[in-house]
């Protein structure tokens, strides 16, 4: 009774986080974490956010957003904008393209069937996967990087003549396998646009319907509109190690941790405190200040307890907080995870070394 009575209040608490009740709410895709300034078709955007089919999603620097649409999730990183450009399903069967404008994002789709799509359009690739594990990134220079971690991606250039036609492209280009990346510039992309008019103009030319010039083009410009297997390279082995272990990361969270998230957020907003608030759950550390999460770490080790207040090393900040919560002084300096209490000093380790500081004001001694 007990274990019923915990779960119909969790399922209470999350609808709360949603706005009305979970039988009104398609949480096909939504929201499921953000840390940072992130933005919804202008509007600040919230956990538990329905998204919809062209949504447009803004991170600012320093912030990101997870997103889930049905069993795959994506993470828009920093100073990013990603357009939902289509969003439909049919039964079980889905179908998803992303449109990345700026920015960077990592991709962990479900394992599609033959008649599903996850696509991710930037302004000079076109990417398209069955299952795996990948990145995508646009510099200043708008080339588009494709990294994959698991599996397989075909990608090709993104040609305007062949928005209608992307899924014949991708048929007939190279996939990028697991430990390996390719780069598309613009300039590679505006000269295959170019042979493509001319294509289209000669075997417009020579007659047929629209469906088999469009084919007769495809087959004539395919040297010049998919990559070229030995452009692809493979990725360095320390660069595979770290990347792949960020993509890794990327997972929903617990319903209960969002939970637990949302009700500190709300503490938060109706009564903040002046240097934020601190939640540890099993494995994770999260500091929210001003209604927003500003920052999420692992946790490496337990917290230290001290009467009222704990001690927390987690990687990037060490943090003293009340038990309940109230953050009294973060310093931010890279740490191993790891602090003890010592003749009434914090002592961090950090490299390998003792690092003494105040337990009163986090100063360092």
């Amino acid at each position: 009774m007990k274990r019923f009575m915990l779960l119909l209040l969790l399922i209470v608490m999350w609808n709360g986080i949603t706005g009305c009740s979970g039988r009104n709410i398609d949480e096909y895709a939504m929201i499921t974490f953000l840390v940072g300034d992130v933005k919804m078709n202008n509007i600040e955007a919230q956990i538990g956010d329905i998204i919809k089919e062209n949504d447009v999603i803004v991170t600012s620097e320093g912030a990101f957003c997870d997103i889930k649409i049905g069993e795959s999730i994506v993470r828009i990183k920093a100073k990013s904008e990603v357009a939902i450009s289509a969003l439909l399903r049919t039964g079980d069967i889905e179908s998803t393209t992303l449109g990345l404008s700026s920015g960077s994002m990592l991709c962990k789709p479900k394992k599609l069937v033959k008649s599903e799509d996850f696509l991710v359009k930037t302004p000079t690739a076109v990417a398209g996967v069955r299952g795996t594990q990948f990145s995508v990134e646009i510099d200043k220079a708008v080339s588009t990087r494709v990294k994959v971690f698991e599996g397989e991606v075909k990608v090709a250039k993104r040609i305007r003549q062949f928005e209608e036609s992307v899924e014949r492209v991708l048929e007939i280009a190279p996939s990028v396998q697991s430990k390996e990346q390719i780069i598309i510039s613009a300039d590679e992309v505006k000269k295959a646009e170019t042979l493509v008019e001319n294509a289209l103009k000669v075997e417009t030319a020579k007659g047929g319907g629209s469906e088999e010039i469009m084919e007769r083009v495809i087959n004539s410009t395919k040297g010049s509109i998919v990559i070229s297997r030995s452009a692809i390279e493979s990725f360095k082995a320390d660069d595979f190690i770290r990347e792949s272990g960020e993509i890794f990361a990327v997972e929903e969270k617990p319903r209960e941790v969002i939970v637990r998230i949302a009700r500190i957020i709300k503490e938060e907003k109706a009564k903040p405190q002046p240097e934020g608030r601190l939640l540890v759950t099993r494995y994770d550390v999260y500091f929210i200040k001003d209604g927003k999460i500003l920052w999420e770490g692992k946790l490496l080790s337990d917290p230290v307890k001290d009467e009222d207040k704990i001690f927390v090393a987690a990687g990037d900040y060490v943090f003293c907080a009340l038990n309940d919560g109230p953050v009294l002084w973060r310093q931010n300096f890279k740490n191993d995870g790891k602090l003890s209490l010592s003749d009434g000093k914090v002592v961090v380790k950090a490299g390998g070394k003792d690092i003494p500081l105040d337990p009163e004001t986090g100063e360092r001694l």
